[in-house]
């Protein structure tokens, strides 16, 4: 799942009175306090679609509303083919 902006997210944990520590005890197992860290820095845009639901969950966020599903771009790649 692709993080849809960053600071969207940081807002909603501002909003929730959340850290990175204290949504992460929320979203375990799914998230880890390094991950929810590097998705507000920036460092990474992609996560685990069940990662991303336990965030959104942990927020009160609408489901998609943080994250969206990755689409392939590379046809080839994507089926396994040789290019």
């Amino acid at each position: 799942m692709r993080l849809i902006n960053r600071q969207v997210l940081g807002d909603y944990m501002r909003f929730r009175n959340e850290t990175n520590r204290s949504l992460a005890d929320k979203c375990a197992p799914h998230a880890k306090r390094a991950i929810i860290g590097h998705l507000r820095s920036g460092e990474r845009t992609t996560c685990s679609p069940e990662t991303a639901r336990a965030i959104e969950r942990a927020l009160n966020a609408p489901p998609g509303s943080l994250f969206v599903p990755e689409v392939a771009t590379d046809y080839r790649a994507s089926s396994g083919r040789a290019a």
